[in-house]
C-alpha cells in the first residue's frame, strides 16, 4: 500500500481560479496512478477561516473554494473508480472559534457552554504546552477563560460531555455515508489527560466503524504501541525522522536503533513518511539534502516494512523550511510544469521555495530518467509488485555506519536490501553498490 498526503489548496485547480479544489483532484488521478498511490490523505477540507483548515467552523460543509457536496461526492467516486481510497484529515479535538457551538456558548447558552472546557477557580491559568511553552488558557473580555491547547482560535471540546462524543460520531457516520474510506485523526494523543484514558476513548470511539484510521501520536514507542492496537495504522514519526538524520549525518546507527524500536514486532502497520505539513520538507532537512541523498532517503522509505507515505511534492524534491508562524511555506503550489502556466496549476500564493523554472516540476522530471520523480516512480513500481512488504519481518545482516543490509521476510518470500551511505562504491557478498545507492536482491 502506498499513501500520498495532499494539501488540496496547493495541488490542482479545476475551475481556473488558481486554488486547488475537488474538481482539480479528479484531474490529478492519472498522475497519482503513475505513482502507484493506493490512498490519498487530504488535509482538512471543511469550512474554516485558516489556510490550513484545522480550525473547523462547520463539519457538514466544505471550504467554498474547494467545492460543494456534489463536487466532493463526484471526486470520491472518481477516486474509487480508479482504485484509490480517500482518507480525510479529521480534527475532532477542538472546533474553530467561529463554530456555531462556540459562538452560542459565548452568548451564554448553557447547553453549548458545556461543549467546551472552561477554567474554574482552581485552574492554573499559566499552564503551558509541553512542546513549546505556549499558554493553554485564553481570556475573554468578560473574565472567563477557555481551554485551547492549539491556540485561541481552536477551543477544546469537552468530551466529559457525552453529547459532544455523540455529535462527533455523527460527523464520522455522515462522512462514511458520503464514501470516505477512513480518517487521519489530528492530535489523537491529546483527547484525554492520561494514556489509559486516551486509549479507552479511542477504543470506544472507533468500536463500531471500519476504515483506514491514521493516528497522529508523536510520542515514545510505548505510547504509540498502545494506540496502534486500536487504530491499525500509526504515523511513524520516529523512523521517518531517523531516515533523514541518518542520511544527513552519513551514519546508519540512529536509523538502526529506530527500526528496532518502531518497526520490529508490531501488531499494527507503521506508516513511514518523508515529511509532512508540520516539518521542513525532505529536500530541506537540516538546511538541505543533496539530490542523491534525497533519492537515498526515498529508497529507504520504499524498502522498509510498513506503509510508505509521500507528502505531495517530496517526490519532486520540493523544498520548504518549517518556521512558525508562517508555516504555509511548506505548502507551496505543486509545480505541474516548468513555467507553472498550465491548466490545473494552482497559484494561491507565490512559491516560497519552488518557483518556476527551478527544475522542480512534474513536466520536467518525467522527461528525465535520473530525476527524483523517475526514481520515486521506479521504487513505487517495486513496492506495487511486492505488496507483502507492508507486513514483512526485518532481519539485520550488516549494521555498519555506512552500510546497512537487511532481509525482508514474509511467508516464504524474502528480499535482501543493501543501502550504501558512503561516497564510494561498496561491496557486500559480491554485490556492488554505488555511492548513496540501494540494491535489492
Amino acid at each position: 500500500m502506498i499513501g500520498y498526503q495532499i494539501y488540496v489548496r496547493s495541488f490542482r485547480d479545476g475551475n481556473f481560479d488558481g486554488v486547488g479544489d475537488f474538481k482539480g483532484l479528479k484531474g490529478a488521478i492519472s498522475y497519482l496512478k503513475e505513482l502507484g498511490v493506493d490512498f490519498v490523505w487530504l488535509m482538512p477540507v471543511f469550512s474554516s477561516i485558516s489556510f490550513h483548515g484545522y480550525d473547523v467552523v462547520d463539519f457538514y460543509s466544505f471550504k467554498a473554494e474547494y467545492g460543494d457536496e456534489k463536487d466532493f461526492r463526484e471526486m470520491i467516486e472518481a477516486f474509487h473508480d480508479n482504485g484509490i481510497k480517500v482518507v480525510l484529515d479529521l480534527p475532532i479535538h477542538h472546533t474553530g472559534f467561529l463554530h456555531t457551538w462556540f459562538q452560542k456558548a459565548l452568548k451564554g447558552d448553557p447547553h453549548y457552554r458545556d461543549y467546551y472546557v472552561w477554567a474554574s477557580e482552581k485552574t492554573d491559568l499559566d499552564e503551558r504546552r509541553e512542546w513549546d511553552n505556549e499558554r493553554i488558557w485564553h481570556p475573554l473580555e468578560d473574565g472567563r477563560f477557555y481551554r485551547g491547547l492549539f491556540g485561541p482560535l481552536s477551543p477544546d471540546l469537552n468530551y466529559d460531555n457525552p453529547q459532544v462524543f455523540e455529535e462527533m460520531k455523527k460527523v464520522v457516520y455522515h462522512l462514511l455515508e458520503m464514501g470516505v474510506d477512513g480518517f487521519r485523526f489530528d492530535a489523537a494523543k491529546h483527547m484525554r489527560d492520561s494514556l489509559e484514558q486516551n486509549v479507552r476513548f479511542w477504543r470506544y470511539f472507533l468500536s463500531d466503524i471500519e476504515g483506514i484510521f491514521l493516528a497522529e501520536i508523536w510520542a515514545e514507542a510505548r505510547v504509540v504501541d498502545e494506540h496502534g492496537r486500536i487504530f491499525g495504522y500509526m504515523l511513524n514519526f520516529d523512523t521517518s525522522h531517523c531516515i533523514k538524520e541518518a542520511v544527513w549525518k552519513e551514519n546508519f546507527r540512529v536509523l538502526i536503533e529506530s527500526i528496532e524500536r518502531a518497526l520490529v514486532g508490531k501488531d499494527y502497520l507503521p506508516v513511514n513518511f518523508t515529511s509532512n505539513h508540520d516539518m521542513s520538507r525532505l529536500a530541506s532537512f537540516e538546511g538541505g539534502l543533496s539530490e542523491e541523498k534525497v533519492k537515498l532517503s526515498l529508497s529507504i522509505l520504499f524498502t522498509l516494512p510498513g506503509v510508505p507515505l509521500i507528502f505531495y511534492g517530496d517526490e519532486l524534491g520540493m523544498k520548504g523550511i518549517y518556521r512558525k508562524p508562517n508555516t504555509e511555506v511548506v505548502l507551496d503550489p505543486f509545480p505541474w510544469s516548468e513555467n507553472m502556466c498550465v491548466e490545473g496549476q494552482t497559484f494561491w500564493k507565490w512559491p516560497a521555495y519552488n518557483s518556476p523554472f527551478s527544475g522542480v516540476s512534474a513536466e520536467y522530471q518525467k522527461k528525465n530518467r535520473d530525476s527524483i520523480l523517475s526514481h520515486t516512480m521506479r521504487w513505487a513500481g517495486f513496492r506495487k509488485e511486492n505488496h507483502w512488504l507492508d507486513r514483512a519481518n526485518i532481519e539485520f545482516l550488516c549494521k555498519e555506519e555506512k552500510l546497512l543490509v537487511y532481509r525482508l521476510v514474509d511467508e516464504g518470500r524474502s528480499l535482501k536490501v543493501i543501502h550504501n551511505l558512503s561516497n564510494g562504491e561498496m561491496v557486500f557478498e559480491g554485490v556492488r553498490v554505488q555511492p548513496y545507492s540501494t540494491e535489492v536482491i
